[in-house]
């Protein structure tokens, strides 16, 4: 019996030829068309409107050239670029130990430390630097224990260029260990037990096996951090000193404060354009795409990677042989690990005693033994509205998103070649624009169908930002579908809907409601697209919070810091046990 084709149509449709070579595209469609309209055209306008002079109607270059001319901007752009590199380097130097011992420990292991490192990953990054205000302000547990024991520099711990590297570091490194992770995972075990049985040491087997075969997940890991970098605002307003201002920082002082539009259109595209350059000098050097020819890919990476392992061996030579990577190397490994987890819990941990002192500010040791602030934030309308704001925006924007990734993820599933390829392509583009560009661009959009203050406006703006993460879940999920089930079902008779119903969406639930959940954490947790498209006039839980940090950090934030950390692990132990029961046999 001929085995029915793979691609499924509607029974007894008649279909012309190009119809059919069209279906494949069709789930793509929708998703392609709103990241069009609520993505890339409002990044054409931006740019149109930084080169557009409103006044004489003519093109000049006039606001670029203001960003190299005057020495203050030159800073700022240099700044940026400096702090995201050293974020990079950290986040890649640290996250790669992390995710090599991920990829070589145990499974249960695995998912308890993946876990721990995902539960801060999705706490809002709001939170997370307001931790570091709680923790290191004047009255916080660091400085009162410095007092305690007469060390000096309790007042002068926040507000420098090393804190705020710490603090952005803090945000990037679950995701740079998330996003090298499968490229160790991917790695065969006979290749490296090949490698030793030709004689390989430790460093021949590192440098020259293991380190050029996760070479291009480590870049396309720091160049997702870099671009991630180049976008940040929360954190250098909180935590930077006068003389760490960052091209974002920058953007919300010239159009929130200064009306700039123009120039803050410049600075975002500028910001656009250094992240291109880095896109495109890391595919230059790593191959990112896979586009590169035979000859392109001889390279001096060899005679690199030899002179490493050959560096590496010198050394080596000369450690103690108690002290040999061979004999504790696992050990020293899961230790390192394990106390890097510790850095992105317990900072989070630490502040919630705080949320139930009977003080009126933020003091350490906090009197504890209060539900006072919890009851505040309870009963005060300002907050309610706005923590309801935000669950029915989150709520709205995942469901879209879903239904939009979701086509186009089973879509995507089902090609090959280079179609598939730039299918991807296309709904990953958000993450390469960062959100404070995203946002500016919005507002433009929005502004000219009188959409701002709207909750539809922030719901389709959240909308672009979790669509690559949620896209990202559903696509693994539709790629390790047994596709044979829908057409065993179509061979006993069952049309398009009943396959739907009965068999594709009952096996997919798991990751259906995985993908519902990040983006509903995503949304939840976002600030840059509210603090535009609200105008001030729709606030959501975490624009609400950035207005209060701005005026005044006690308790009281506290207090809603731990109702959003409670909520955010509540949902992503609901997301991690779904993932979990799929895998199970």
């Amino acid at each position: 019996m001929k085995a029915m084709p793979e691609k499924l149509s509607a029974p007894g449709l008649p279909m012309a030829g190009w119809g059919r070579r069209l279906l494949p595209y069709a789930p793509v469609l929708p998703g392609v068309l709103f990241l069009a309209v609520f993505l890339i055209l409002p990044l054409v306008q931006t740019a149109w409107s930084s080169i557009h002079d409103p006044a004489s109607g003519r093109l000049s270059p006039v606001e670029f050239v203001r960003v190299f001319q005057i020495p203050a901007y030159r800073q700022v752009l240099w700044n940026t670029v400096w702090v995201g590199l050293w974020c990079t380097l950290f986040s890649v130097g640290i996250g790669y130990p992390v995710a090599f011992w991920l990829a070589t420990t145990s499974e249960r292991t695995r998912r308890r430390a993946l876990f721990l490192i995902m539960a801060p990953f999705w706490t809002s990054v709001l939170v997370r630097n307001f931790t570091w205000l709680v923790l290191l302000g004047r009255h916080g547990p660091v400085a009162g224990f410095m007092r305690m024991v007469g060390l000096h520099g309790a007042d002068s711990l926040l507000f420098n260029r090393p804190l705020l590297i710490v603090a952005m570091l803090y945000v990037l490194l679950p995701m740079a260990i998330i996003s090298m992770l499968p490229a160790h995972r991917s790695i065969s075990r006979q290749w490296l037990d090949a490698a030793c049985t030709m004689g390989a040491g430790w460093a021949d087997l590192f440098w020259r096996v293991y380190m050029p075969l996760t070479l291009r997940g480590t870049a396309a890991a720091a160049l997702l951090v870099f671009l991630s970098a180049l976008g940040f605002f929360i954190t250098p307003m909180l935590l930077g000193g006068r003389h760490d201002v960052l091209l974002g920082e920058l953007i919300i002082l010239q159009i929130d404060r200064l009306q700039n539009w123009n120039f803050g259109n410049a600075l975002a595209v500028i910001i656009v354009l250094a992240g291109g350059i880095a896109i495109l000098l890391t595919n230059w050097l790593f191959d990112l795409s896979g586009t590169a020819s035979r000859r392109a890919a001889v390279s001096r990476a060899p005679v690199i990677h030899d002179r490493l392992a050959r560096i590496s061996a010198v050394i080596g030579s000369l450690v103690p042989r108690f002290l040999w990577p061979g004999r504790h190397g696992g050990t020293c490994l899961a230790v390192f690990a394990w106390s890097v987890i510790a850095f992105l819990g317990v900072p989070l941990l630490a502040i919630v005693p705080m949320a139930f002192t009977r003080d009126s500010f933020l003091v350490f040791p906090p009197h504890l033994g209060t539900l006072r602030w919890f009851v505040t934030y309870f009963h005060d309308p300002l907050w309610i509205s706005a923590t309801l704001r935000s669950l029915r925006i989150g709520f709205g924007a995942a469901t879209l998103a879903v239904v939009l990734s979701g086509l186009a993820a089973f879509g995507i599933a089902r090609m090959k070649g280079r179609m598939a390829g730039l299918g991807i392509l296309a709904f990953m583009v958000p993450l390469a624009v960062p959100p404070i560009v995203i946002a500016l661009a919005q507002f433009g959009l929005f502004a000219r169908v009188s959409m701002i203050a709207t909750d539809s406006a922030i719901m389709l703006g959240h909308t672009v930002l979790c669509m690559p993460i949620v896209f990202t879940i559903l696509l693994g999920g539709f790629r390790s579908y047994n596709w044979q089930l829908n057409q065993a079902a179509a061979t006993l008779g069952a049309r398009m809907p009943q396959i739907l119903g009965h068999v594709l969406l009952p096996l997919l639930r798991p990751v259906l409601v995985a993908g519902f959940v990040a983006g509903f954490l995503t949304s939840f947790d976002e600030l840059t697209i509210a603090l535009f498209l609200g105008g001030g006039l729709k606030t959501t839980l975490p624009k609400q919070m950035w207005d209060a940090v701005l005026l005044e950090v006690s308790p009281l934030l506290v207090a809603v810091s731990v109702v959003m950390m409670l909520l955010i692990t509540v949902l992503f132990v609901i997301m991690e046990s779904m993932q979990r029961n799929r895998a199970a046999p």
